[in-house]
């Protein structure tokens, strides 16, 4: 039986193929997104407890006042926080800040991995609606659960997240991934509604992964140099979505998104990142990406995601045979 609230169309389907992107409106039901809400909560709440889990405004405020100090307690979990820094800065590239309401009093919090530590959030992950999703969109005859993320920008948060491509700080190759960005808020661009360039999955570049808040890439990052989007946003074929709690929206792993901040007074904007991969991915190894600390073992090049890691949560049901 489905877990979804509505079936996927084939024109959705078709739109995450041509666009790289797409929206499913009215995808989840009221029960998953309350989970999903509670998850994300309960993330925060207990951050500090988690290695791979950062407050990014705490990061760039102390990056601003050159406080080593703090910079270096970041630095012995899943990022060396005082040396991306330190690397940043030496890029020459600004740090991308908006100028929200109440003066950037917001903080801006990531956590990944929430699967591997919060029981709800993997039954979410490897046994809800989400993994149907990726078996509707990718074409492929079975689904890897590949990880996860969360993303909460608090009203006044300043900290934009810089264009991206989220393929290259993944250690897998292929074509067959995807990403569902699943808001638990009302999300306008007001806000931090993501912003995808339409059509960047089919250029063929592998573009370097960036910072995240700003330009400069990750230490010994190799790849294409994405150009300044933040600078010339009416020179690109970009589309956003507003969405309300409920929908979902799909883009594959290979298409260049971002956001601004959340310039709002009230509203906050909590969101879960959830990646499948199908039946092409393999693992490939990045030394740049960042470290997945809850992973139990690591595979060789070339293997496909058949660790304990990455359990298979969806498989195509074959088609009744003709009497």
């Amino acid at each position: 039986m489905s877990k979804l609230a509505r079936q996927i169309t084939p024109d959705e389907v078709a739109a995450y193929n041509n666009a790289g992107v797409v929206l499913l409106r009215g995808v989840l039901d009221l029960k998953a997104i309350n989970s999903v809400r509670r998850c994300i909560d309960e993330a925060v709440g207990t951050l500090g407890q988690s290695p791979s889990g950062y407050d990014i405004t705490a990061i760039t405020r102390a990056a601003e006042q050159e406080d080593m100090r703090a910079l270096e307690a970041e630095s012995d979990g899943q990022h060396d926080v005082a040396g991306i820094i330190d690397y940043a800065k030496s890029t020459g590239k600004p740090f991308l800040f908006d100028e929200p309401a109440e003066g950037g009093k917001g903080s801006y919090f990531i956590d990944t991995g929430v699967a591997a530590r919060l029981k709800e959030f993997r039954r979410f992950s490897l046994a809800g609606a989400a993994p149907e999703i990726a078996g509707a969109l990718l074409g492929s005859e079975q689904v890897n659960f590949f990880g996860d993320q969360i993303f909460v920008k608090e009203p006044g948060t300043r900290e934009r997240t810089a264009f991206h491509q989220d393929a290259t700080y993944f250690e897998i190759e292929g074509n067959q991934c995807c990403v569902l960005w699943i808001p638990v808020d009302p999300v306008t661009l007001e806000n931090g509604a993501m912003m995808y360039v339409r059509g960047s999955h089919k250029d063929g570049k592998w573009y370097q992964p960036n910072v995240f808040f700003s330009q400069a890439p990750l230490p010994g990052a190799e790849g294409d140099e994405l150009p300044d989007i933040e600078g010339h946003l009416d020179d690109y074929d970009i589309v956003h979505f507003d969405v309300e709690p409920g929908d979902v929206i799909v883009h594959d792993y290979r298409t260049v998104h971002g956001t601004g901040g959340n310039m709002s007074r009230y509203q906050v904007r909590r969101v879960a990142s959830v990646r499948y991969c199908g039946d092409d991915i393999r693992f490939k190894t990045r030394p740049w990406a960042p470290k997945q600390l809850h992973h139990k073992q690591r595979l060789p090049d070339g293997s496909r995601l058949c660790a304990p890691d990455f359990p298979v949560v969806w498989r195509r049901e074959a088609e009744p045979i003709a009497a």
